[in-house]
């Protein structure tokens, strides 16, 4: 519990640093926590104060580490000016071994976690603040386009403030970049290190693995340099190691690298890493991915689980991670945030593969300075978070101005260049601090084809790709009736509302829902819900199925938009903000199977005269061959079966394989469902498939 001041102060007025100011009046806070939800509706600056007492000062140098602040802080200890830092998701630190005093401490913490300035109608064209969705986003309080869209501000101290032992050796820009020639792997290391070291030292490093931690390779290199801020590099040599796989493709396997540095015989250890053995490779040419020289087709999921990053916790994050593994997804897109280091070892550990977005969204200042900015920023998410294996790509800008003409519509000062010289530089930036993965400068507008949302029909995701790369697609829904009353007031008929504006705050876009996706209002609430839970379920299904079957040709990888509703809200969550799930998580589950049987028609009723072909393919995603297979498609009326076929076939690895159309004879008027089962030889079931149809009048 920390002292907390409600009110905005002036940046000048440093009266809280010293130790005798009277704060007693001031409430509590706890931290971590970003203020909003303990209650405290507010931007700007605010200050925090904590006491802590130490009986006795520390035998060896000490830190002060605070895992994350949104958005910037000054730090203070017994009145002492630490320093500052800017961007809510980086760690920082420092060194307090001479403010630190026998009895009582005080520690001071002023955050500033602003409001874009509102002026300018056209202040979300020109942000300045590195929040990606955090500050500016259409699934926000208030949504991207309203005066209310900046409400329920993300400040606050988020993440652990420790008082901790400091290593004699700051290490910075640590990197970790594994090779992997079939079951052979090295790896470099490469960090930088502020102070200067005596000629006759040695730096030890060790990889660690087994359940037991008995497992450790050690290596010791001479000190070749004694030069303050020199760069560092070691290689560790070729040798059979276990490799780190997606969690289809085989064992997520860990190791922890150690990194010490000893003199005089006395041993210090450094920095201690999460690693593991793996190469990633996009062939941009024919958009397909390489992970340890194995093709992979990537299906993911975009995922924002909170506006508040202490909530974060790690049983909110694994149960996340669990039904996104339950939903058959491979990889996950952080979109345009980051998220605490406890989500990227959890996707280590479970052989998750995740799409690390810069939090970029939209428009930004063209300015030098803000340029220099995000490359900083970029370099610190390098090097913080780069040793993740789980972390397979970095991306800078999500549609940034000069790829997203539709501006010209919402911004009566829209320039097609802008931010085009920002991308560039932050693309270099990110190169140059990793060149082990690929690195996209943007995640561009025709990656994200929203038909049957804001453009189209569902039906045109039927149609020939020419992408890629699709990292966003979906379709908004609402959630169950009880959880939907207790965001929105709702009349005790459940009758729709003659104001929509309440809704509209969180989030519900009702034109693109009524007059672009042509989703029925029905009667009252109750139908609307139902009518858009269906429309949605039906949409993500066709459009990931019609997707995945043209694998490769072009398709290398989907991203379903998004898993679940950051806050409460009516958005494009497959899974509510009570993480209850809506028919479009078990559509996501069914058509994200890596061995599936499809068969998906984008017509849903037919006449009784029509001639009815249902497509049938078979998925297969995995690098097994399936020989001998048995596939069986029934055609049920209600509970009676009216049709019946069942075939063999051979399905080879990382294929797409086309069968012939089931075409059942004339049928009369009614409800239908073929099902189809994909069994292997062994009569496992390898994966399933259900299409409800209807013959009528």
């Amino acid at each position: 519990m920390w002292q907390f001041s409600p009110l905005v102060h002036d940046p000048t007025d440093l009266a809280p640093v010293q130790s005798h100011f009277d704060a007693s009046h001031w409430p509590t806070i706890t931290v971590p926590g970003n203020w909003y939800p303990q209650g405290y509706d507010l931007a700007g600056r605010h200050w925090y104060r904590r006491a802590f007492t130490l009986s006795r000062l520390p035998d060896s140098p000490s830190e002060l580490v605070f895992e994350g602040v949104d958005y910037s802080a000054r730090v203070w200890l017994n009145g002492h000016f630490l320093g500052q830092h800017s961007g809510f998701f980086a760690a920082f630190s420092f060194e307090v071994s001479t403010q630190l005093q026998l009895g009582q401490n005080w520690l001071v913490v002023e955050v500033d976690s602003p409001l874009e300035q509102q002026e300018d109608k056209d202040w979300s064209l020109n942000k300045r603040l590195i929040k990606g969705v955090l500050s500016h986003h259409d699934t926000r309080p208030g949504g991207a386009w309203s005066e209310r869209g900046q409400e329920q501000n993300t400040g606050g101290i988020w993440g652990d403030v420790r008082l901790q032992p400091k290593p004699p050796f700051d290490v910075a820009e640590l990197q970790w970049h594994s090779q992997v020639n079939q079951k052979q792997t090295r790896a470099s290391v490469e960090f930088v290190v502020a102070q200067p070291m005596k000629a006759r030292g040695q730096w030890q490093l060790e990889l660690i693995s087994g359940s037991d931690r008995s497992a450790v390779e050690r290596y010791v290199f001479p000190v070749v340099t004694n030069d303050a801020g020199a760069r560092l590099s070691f290689s560790l040599p070729w040798a059979e190691r276990r490799l780190w796989w997606p969690r289809e493709m085989g064992e997520a396997a860990l190791y922890e690298l150690s990194i010490s540095y000893v003199e005089d015989g006395v041993r210090t250890e450094v920095a201690r890493r999460q690693v593991g053995f793996r190469e990633i490779y996009y062939d941009g040419q024919r958009g397909q991915w390489f992970i340890n020289h194995q093709r992979v087709f990537l299906r993911g999921t975009n995922y924002i689980p909170t506006l508040y990053l202490a909530k974060a916790n790690e049983a909110l994050l694994a149960h996340d991670l669990a039904l996104m593994a339950q939903a058959n997804v491979n990889i996950v897109r952080v979109h345009a945030m980051v998220l605490p280091q406890r989500f990227y070892r959890m996707a280590d550990r479970l052989g998750m593969m995740v799409w690390q977005d810069f939090p970029l969204q939209w428009g930004y200042v063209d300015e030098p300075s803000f340029t220099l900015e995000a490359q900083r920023q970029a370099r610190l998410l390098v090097s913080q978070f780069g040793h993740h294996p789980s972390v397979v790509t970095w991306s800078g800008h999500n549609e940034p101005p000069w790829d997203a003409d539709w501006m010209q519509y919402v911004y009566s000062n829209y320039q097609p260049d802008q931010n085009r010289a920002l991308d560039e530089q932050l693309y270099l930036a990110f190169k140059t601090a990793d060149p082990s993965r690929p690195v996209f400068a943007a995640s561009l507008t025709k990656e994200h084809p929203w038909l049957g949302w804001y453009s189209g029909s569902w039906q045109d995701y039927g149609k020939p790709a020419k992408q890629a790369l699709i990292t966003e697609y979906g379709a908004q829904a609402l959630p169950d009736l009880p959880v939907w009353a207790g965001v929105v007031e709702l009349t005790d008929d459940l009758s729709l509302p003659d104001d929509w504006s309440q809704w509209e705050f969180h989030n519900f876009q009702r034109k693109e829902t009524f007059e672009l996706a042509g989703v029925s209002a029905g009667k009252n609430v109750a139908e609307l819900i139902d009518n858009s839970q269906k429309y949605q379920a039906r949409l993500i299904r066709y459009a990931a199925e019609s997707l995945r079957r043209q694998k490769y040709q072009p398709v290398g990888a989907i991203f379903q938009f998004m898993l679940v509703e950051h806050w409460p809200s009516a958005n494009w969550g497959v899974l509510d903000h009570r993480r209850n799930p809506k028919p479009g998580y078990e559509a996501l589950q069914t058509a994200y199977q890596p061995v599936m049987p499809s068969i998906m028609h984008e017509q849903a009723s037919f006449a009784p005269e029509q001639w009815i072909e249902l497509p049938v393919y078979l998925l297969n995603d995995l690098h097994q061959d399936y020989l001998d297979a048995r596939l069986t498609l029934q055609l049920y009326q209600g509970e009676d079966l009216v049709a019946h076929q069942e075939q063999r076939v051979d399905l080879m690895a990382d294929t797409v394989q086309q069968l012939a159309d089931f075409a059942p004879e004339s049928l009369p008027a009614g409800r239908y469902q073929l099902r189809a089962d994909l069994y292997s030889a062994q009569q496992r079931l390898l994966g399933y498939s259900k299409f409800e149809f209807e013959v009528t009048p």
